[in-house]
């Protein structure tokens, strides 16, 4: 009997010796895997925040190019977009208006931005690309007409910060 009774406490001390180093175990990879996921969720928090950065620069390339009185003016974009990027914008006020308008002479323009919206597309640690849906108002001589305007920009991060490399658009 006594022998029985020294193995089973033998064997319960062995039992709870196996579970106490388990435990340990257990709470070290816990511990592996808390940190790894803070570590995750920190690389998360940059990525979205990059990205919301690059959303607030198209956004102010497209009302600094798209909201104008007679002509886009470059100093409102140039901080916005890559020097391959500005040699694709006209900054000619009437340019290409004149086969719309014909032989009307064209004294006042105001073009702006309505209801935009940004959306994010493919991104990159260094690219991102961005498309925005927004409502074209432009006025001639008090001759309003809206074109829906689908645009697509490629940002690039150029020196610290994002710019619009290139863009293509569509207006309906």
């Amino acid at each position: 009997m006594q022998k029985k009774m020294k193995a089973i406490i033998v064997l319960l001390l062995g039992t709870m010796l196996f579970f106490i180093f388990q435990n340990s175990s257990l709470k070290n990879e816990n511990l592996t895997l808390v940190e790894q996921n803070e570590q995750l969720k920190n690389e998360n928090v940059i990525e979205v925040e990059t990205n919301e950065q690059a959303k607030e620069v198209a956004n102010d390339f497209i009302n600094g190019y798209f909201n104008y009185q007679d002509k886009p003016a470059k100093q409102d974009v140039e901080s916005y977009a890559t020097n391959e990027a500005l040699g694709q914008l006209q900054f000619d006020g009437a340019e290409g208006l004149e086969e719309i308008y014909g032989d009307t002479d064209i004294e006042k323009i105001h073009s702006s931005v309505e209801n935009l919206s940004i959306y994010e597309g493919q991104s990159l640690d260094d690219r991102v690309e961005v498309v925005a849906l927004f409502d074209n108002r432009i006025e001639v001589n008090d001759l309003s007409s809206v074109a829906m305007t689908i645009l697509t920009l490629e940002m690039i991060v150029e020196e610290d910060q994002w710019k619009v490399a290139n863009f293509t658009f569509t207006q309906q």
